[in-house]
């Protein structure tokens, strides 16, 4: 019976070790589900993350995305691998991608903390990041290393007497690397994209052997698909040089990518090649760059004072970026002259309102108002300004005018000229002229019997111009510029002079006397007479020539003076103007 019992009782015993050994099993598994219970979620953001944001260079987005996850993983949500995970990703983007190595140090010290054998990823394991893993260790305890091992030495990049590149994989679209490339030598990149991607823009991500920082090379569009060409600058060492090639819409939107962060393209970089020199489709293979040791200053491809080293496909803000032969457009180093160099851009349309000064030659002559009289003159009496219809005397010394210069009009004409190239310019001008002789009221004063009316003044000024002024580029503040010019137009100069004539038929009943004169035979002067202003009548055409100055006060104003010389016709006459204007220029 005692054996009976202490039988029953280890049984018993036996039991409820069973059921405590469950109930430990079950709640470990539950609490180990719940760790990782947002390990999918999270990780699906590290991997938009990464393979979407960072590979489309969008640091910021990455970040982002990074950031949420380990929000969503919150203190127990997610594997302590998959925190780790998110932290080491977090800390590239800060410390690779945004070069902010002090703030990927404080990730990495929560990666060790989530998991003490978080490794860097691979192709991403910069010196200086591994050096901050490191000493996130020392302050939160742990192992390092790379998904894939750390850069190492020339060999083991596939250098001169390493082993062969890893087999490629291939992306959403075909593309096959170069088997080598020569050191010191621009290493062309051509992208074959199916037109169904749609991709309008197409960039190389890239990191020569021994580079700390992955590089972006834009790739211009070209027949069969889109090419460029990595500059010398970064292909000075032997070794593997890494890439992939991301295409994109022009929102700069991925579409396609062929090769990755995680798994680049690697072209072996030698001091000799075996085969022939690679080059872009129908283009010459590109020529070797002199070593940047023996770069004598402002040889092309050695970066120069004033132009740099940068090839076709290079990513550039100012053509002084691009190697001589190249210019930079549209954000894209391209195969171009660069323009020369011009003074500072001036204004080219100039605009003005002058006042223009005429002073008329009046030829001399004898019985100027007289009807045989073959002068063109207008007489009028003054001060009426009644047209003179009289008969001056004969009596020799009377009744004529001495020539010489007399002042006749002023003009205001609104004007505009353009510069043209090699500082050729074309203008005109348009406005009336005052001061012009009386206009015959010949219902007032008819004229009488075989005597004509006298014409009226023709006030209106149209001119046309072509010249040459020393300003290329246009005139600007503080620029003194001379000009020339030639022209012609419709205009009429009458220019008028005082005279007393003697006309006994110009009495009135009350002074029959009154127009008749007699002359002092000792000054030679009339002691009467009848007062008349005889304007002597040409044009009513011309062409004209002069030259004159532009003085630019401000950018956009100034002032222009002139002396122009008008030859009228078909009533021929001379006149000297002076001209002064204000300039507005644009």
């Amino acid at each position: 019976m005692a054996f009976r019992s202490s039988s029953l009782l280890d049984r018993s015993k036996f039991a409820l070790v069973l059921v405590a050994s469950a109930l430990t099993t079950l709640s470990v598994s539950h609490v180990a589900e719940a760790a990782g219970k947002k390990d999918k979620e999270a990780l699906k953001l590290h991997d938009k993350a990464m393979d979407e944001d960072y590979l489309s260079v969008e640091f910021d987005k990455a970040e982002a995305k990074l950031k949420k996850a380990i929000e969503l993983c919150g203190k127990d949500q997610c594997s302590g691998e998959v925190v780790g995970k998110i932290y080491v990703a977090l800390a590239t983007v800060h410390g690779v991608g945004q070069n902010k190595l002090d703030v990927a140090k404080g990730d990495l010290v929560n990666a060790v903390k989530a998991d003490a054998g978080c490794k860097l990823i691979d192709g991403l394991s910069t010196p200086e990041l591994e050096k901050k893993l490191k000493e996130a260790q020392a302050e939160a305890g742990g192992s390092s290393g790379t998904s894939g091992g750390s850069e190492g030495g020339n060999g083991g990049e596939g250098g001169e007497g390493g082993a062969a590149p890893a087999p490629q994989k291939v992306g959403d679209f075909p593309h096959t690397p170069l088997a080598e490339a020569p050191v010191n030598t621009p290493i062309p990149i051509f992208a074959e994209i199916p037109d169904e991607i749609g991709a309008t823009k197409v960039v190389v991500r890239y990191k020569p052997f021994g580079g700390s920082k992955w590089q972006t090379l834009a790739l211009a569009k070209m027949k069969g698909g889109f090419g460029g060409e990595v500059p010398c600058t970064d292909v000075t060492t032997t070794g593997d040089f890494k890439y992939y090639i991301i295409a994109t819409d022009d929102q700069g939107l991925s579409l396609a990518n062929a090769g990755s962060l995680k798994d680049p393209y690697k072209i072996p970089v030698k001091n000799k090649i075996s085969g022939d020199a690679p080059s872009l489709p129908g283009k010459d293979p590109p020529k070797a760059c002199v070593a940047a040791q023996e770069c004598p200053p402002g040889l092309a491809g050695c970066g120069g004072s004033d132009r740099g080293d940068k090839v076709a496909g290079s990513t550039c803000e100012e053509t002084k970026e691009c190697m001589s032969g190249f210019v930079c457009e549209k954000g894209v180093c391209e195969a171009g002259e660069e323009p020369k160099p011009e003074g500072k851009s001036g204004k080219k349309n100039l605009i003005t309102v002058s006042g223009q000064f005429d002073f008329a030659y009046i030829g001399s002559g004898d019985k100027v108002c007289s009807a045989a009289s073959t002068a063109n003159y207008a007489c009028f009496e003054s001060p009426s300004n009644a047209p003179y219809y009289g008969n001056p005397s004969d009596v020799k010394g009377t009744n004529g005018i001495s020539g010489g210069l007399g002042f006749s009009h002023i003009r205001l004409l609104a004007g505009y000229d353009r510069i043209l190239p090699l500082g050729f310019t074309v203008g005109a001008r348009a406005g009336v002229a005052l001061l012009g002789s009386p206009g015959p009221d010949v219902a007032a004063h008819p004229p009488p019997r075989g005597r004509a009316a006298p014409n009226a003044f023709l006030p209106l000024h149209l001119e046309v111009r072509g010249g040459w002024m020393l300003a290329k580029d246009g005139v600007s503040k503080g620029k003194f510029v001379p000009h020339v010019f030639v022209g012609g137009g419709v205009a009429q100069v009458n220019a008028g002079v005082p005279v007393t004539v003697c006309d006994a038929s110009h009495g009135t009943p009350d002074n029959p006397a009154a127009g008749s004169c007699t002359i002092d035979p000792n000054t030679g002067k009339r002691s009467s007479g009848v007062p008349v202003t005889a304007y002597q009548v040409t044009g009513q055409g011309f062409v004209d020539f002069g030259g004159g100055a532009t003085y630019m006060i401000v950018d956009n104003f100034g002032i222009s003076a002139e002396v122009k010389f008008m030859v009228m016709l078909p009533t021929t006459g001379f006149v000297i103007s002076p001209v002064i204007a204000p300039m507005v220029a644009f």
